[in-house]
């Protein structure tokens, strides 16, 4: 543990004001926050955060990872959604055929035979009303909060939750987006040495995990931690995004040197392990192993900060003594949805699982759009939605091309063309 702290001292001075401009986290009421991330609406009474509060709390340290566990049943109005012909729904990806397995695996998740995977106009995967149109205020999902990734999943882990529980209490900055990053960056190398569905079946979150974009080009995702340094001095430089681009890649590159002082141990035990069971797994030296780790976890970090940032909602939680923080989390299937300014769909969170309903009426075949952000250049202008979330709303050109030709979305407008 001596280590971890020389890295947490490492990181902070590495992060000190660069990380918090990235997704400030510190405690803040509910009224001020500006999370550049997706946000769930504030629907509940500060009486159910409090009680959400308390039943973290209360979660044992060593729950295990396997099985969805128990949960307090929800509300009859909710949790009594007939779900006959859920297991219609069509998928465009074999992955994404996996995750919706995966979901309806858990009784209390719900999702409408109406609704399909299709590829997107605007890039990638999106989920449409598939085979009927869908009615304003109709139920389209009900995920369980224990499909979701969240703060409790890192904290709770069983070979790293004392090291993640001391970045959230040195309130390392950004220690929400360190931790859910982090956590989902070792699930992922776990499952890599991983080799039949049983070893994998120890990932609670595998299905999800292999659905989402891990390197450039994967559903479409082109974000900037994804490219070269090259690529960023020639193309960003001198633009409006260029310092924010910096600061994240710095942030991650020192992230990853903080989680490497327990992430490696970790899978270099379970290598170790799975080479005593199967001595025909090629062996190697201690030194050779740490550095094959390292650079896988090089790559899993860096895909594990364009997920949790493109993709992780900020949800506002109350506590006990009435202050308010931003917890970060993945919610599985709803993060297919693309952004649009005008979203036809809503989210409602609850204390036991977040649902989707239809904003208004929605034709056959019509796509599904959320609102990740209000297109809004005082909240987030386009040059941050772009290292954020690895597009600008609105724009067809490659981002490549809009830099080359100097567009007045990334430059000053004394050094833009038209």
């Amino acid at each position: 543990m001596v280590i971890i702290l020389l890295a947490l001292q490492t990181f902070l001075v590495a992060t000190s004001d660069a990380f918090v401009a990235v997704v400030p986290t510190t405690t803040i009421k509910a009224s001020t926050s500006s999370s550049h991330q997706r946000r769930l609406p504030t629907l509940e009474l500060a009486a159910k955060k409090k009680q959400k509060s308390n039943q973290r709390k209360k979660q044992s340290t060593s729950a295990s990872g396997k099985g969805f566990g128990q949960s307090n049943k929800s509300p009859t109005a909710i949790l009594e959604v007939n779900s006959e012909g859920s297991s219609s729904n069509t998928s465009g990806s074999p992955i994404h055929a996996d995750l919706l397995t995966w979901l309806k695996q858990n009784p209390n998740t719900f999702i409408s035979p109406k609704f399909s995977i299709q590829p997107s106009k605007l890039g990638g995967y999106g989920g449409f009303a598939g085979n009927s149109p869908i009615k304003k205020d109709e139920l389209i999902f009900r995920i369980p909060r224990e499909n979701c990734v969240t703060y409790d999943d890192a904290l709770s882990d069983a070979d790293c939750g004392e090291a993640f529980r001391l970045i959230r209490d040195k309130r390392v900055p950004s220690w929400g987006m360190v931790m859910i990053a982090g956590w989902i960056a070792k699930e992922y190398l776990l499952a890599k040495e991983f080799n039949d569905a049983t070893t994998l079946a120890k990932i609670k979150h595998w299905p999800y995990l292999q659905s989402v974009p891990w390197s450039r080009g994967t559903l479409g995702q082109d974000h900037i931690l994804f490219w070269s340094d090259e690529e960023v001095e020639t193309l960003l430089r001198g633009s409006l995004a260029y310092d924010d681009a910096i600061l994240i890649r710095r942030t991650v590159d020192s992230a990853v040197q903080l989680l490497s002082d327990f992430v490696i141990p970790t899978v270099l035990a379970v290598r170790e392990e799975l080479r005593d069971q199967n001595y025909s797994l090629p062996r190697t030296n201690n030194d050779s192993d740490t550095a094959d780790i390292l650079e896988g976890l090089k790559q899993a970090v860096r895909g594990a900060f364009v997920i949790s940032l493109s993709r992780s909602f900020a949800e506002e939680v109350e506590s006990d003594d009435g202050t308010v923080e931003v917890e970060n989390l993945l919610l599985p299937l709803i993060d297919v949805l693309q952004h649009s300014n005008t979203p036809n769909t809503v989210l409602e969170p609850y204390e036991d699982y977040i649902i989707l309903r239809a904003r208004r009426d929605i034709e056959k075949g019509e796509e599904l759009f959320h609102q990740y952000q209000e297109e809004n250049d005082d909240v987030i202008p386009p040059h941050k939605f772009f290292t954020r979330y690895g597009f600008v709303p609105g724009v067809s050109e490659p981002i490549a091309e809009l830099l080359e030709r100097r567009s007045r979305l990334f430059f000053h407008s004394d050094h833009t063309n038209p």
